[in-house]
């Protein structure tokens, strides 16, 4: 009776030793730990997904994607590895998305976006979404201030509206990537004079510029070093 009892007990112990280990996976050393030099940036939408389709018939998908392209330059050219979640003009799922930047390991994840407001064509500026209370894994500033950094670099670069920091729960590339993440919201579409910013090589840079200064300043401010 002793021995049956004594394997029920065992058996109890490795099934809730199972589901500790599922629940923290830090337990027994799993803790997601980001590369240094890594940076996942993500241009929004893509394929049969457009975004926003601003007032001249611009796609938001496409501004995102050359915003994209020209952030990655800049940061590789500052020594960091940086990895797109796409490059062409295609479609992706949001969780594949946060899965390529927690597969990569990366310090930290960027969704380039654009606005837009229906009805509306006289709003214009730059927002920054972000997920609140994220559950740090490193010694790393929280995504708040991480938003509001980025937020003030952004100003200070383009001259552009402060529309705020957002928090966000209910977006899947912020409450899925385990590292600091955020949403870049570059200017609003359906305002005619910020779309025709939006589309120009110089607006761009002065965005990418800023971003890169922001990334820099996060940084230079974080205990993860």
């Amino acid at each position: 009776m002793f021995r049956r009892i004594k394997g029920i007990l065992l058996i109890i112990f490795l099934i809730l030793l199972i589901l500790l280990i599922l629940k923290r996976p830090s337990f027994l050393g799993f803790n997601f730990k980001s590369l240094e030099n890594v940076i996942v940036v993500d241009a929004g939408h893509g394929g049969n997904d457009p975004g926003a389709i601003g007032v001249m018939g611009s796609y938001e998908k496409d501004v995102n994607l050359e915003i994209a392209k020209k952030l990655k330059e800049k940061l590789d050219s500052n020594g960091y590895k940086v990895i797109l979640t796409r490059d062409s003009d295609e479609y992706l799922e949001n969780n594949l998305r946060a899965k390529i930047a927690n597969r990569k390991r990366a310090r930290i994840f960027i969704s380039i976006h654009a606005n837009a407001v229906e009805n509306n064509n006289s709003t214009n500026g730059v927002q920054v979404l972000y997920y609140p209370n994220r559950e740090s894994t490193a010694n790393d500033l929280n995504n708040n201030e991480f938003a509001r950094i980025m937020m003030d670099s952004l100003i200070s670069g383009t001259s552009s509206v402060n529309k705020g920091i957002i928090e966000r729960k209910d977006l899947i590339v912020l409450n899925q990537t385990k590292m600091p993440a955020i949403i870049v919201e570059t200017g609003f579409l359906t305002n005619s004079k910020e779309e025709k910013l939006l589309l120009t090589d110089d607006y761009q840079n002065r965005i990418v510029n800023s971003i890169s200064e922001g990334i820099e300043r996060y940084f230079s401010l974080n205990l993860n070093k």
